[in-house]
């Protein structure tokens, strides 16, 4: 499954799966996803979903770009950030960042109650202002960091992961355990250190 998630100014607003060929984005009612902002055209870009999933620009008055380069139409790759208007999608291929997903045939498959319910986990601030203050992981996303540096840890069946959600340079992205990461997901563990705008928060799996 491919999706997009949404994000208005850093805050993530919502997720969309692309479950058919052609998603429209625009002011305008008509379209598939609806963006109440005024630098973007009433039918500005559309997704094109199918073998492989496309962006194209439908000669918007602000343009559409493409990991911060304007475009008219490109193959989108796991990871990347298409920006329109003040809005960032960032597409998804769950067949490429599912790494979990391996068919065993000489034995069934059975599944644990660790992965049909999620653990319990918390970050807690170990630097900064707000040292010492935990942060429950309890929505399918949660923000980290200040506009133009964020973070996001998303929970997804029974693991969470770290992504970054700027869409500035990679050297504003965040740090695991004191490397900086790229534009794709990355499975937390307990006990891994997270850096976000120079803040660094320790990853707690509780139970």
């Amino acid at each position: 499954m491919a999706r997009l998630i949404i994000t208005h100014q850093g805050t993530v607003i919502k997720e969309y799966e692309l479950n058919k060929e052609k998603v429209t984005v625009g002011r305008k009612p008509s379209n598939d996803i609806i963006l109440d902002d005024p630098t973007v055209s009433g039918e500005h870009a559309v997704f094109l979903h199918m073998q492989h999933t496309y962006i194209e620009d439908n000669n918007s008055t602000n343009g559409t770009r493409l990991n911060g380069k304007a475009i008219n139409k490109r193959q989108l790759n796991h990871g990347d950030i298409v920006q329109i208007g003040q809005h960032e999608f960032k597409f998804i291929d769950d067949a490429v960042q599912d790494f979990e997903k391996t068919v065993v045939i000489s034995a069934p498959v059975q599944e644990t109650p660790a992965e049909k319910t999620p653990q319990k986990a918390s970050v807690v601030v170990n630097s900064g202002a707000k040292q010492g203050e935990t942060i429950a992981l309890n929505k399918p996303y949660t923000k980290l960091g200040s506009a133009g540096k964020l973070a996001v840890i998303a929970r997804r069946g029974g693991n969470y992961y770290l992504m970054p959600m700027s869409g500035g340079t990679q050297g504003d992205h965040p740090k695991l355990n004191g490397t900086q990461i790229g534009a794709e997901s990355m499975l937390l563990k307990n006990g891994d250190r997270i850096e976000v705008a120079g803040t660094e928060l320790k990853f707690v799996l509780e139970g």
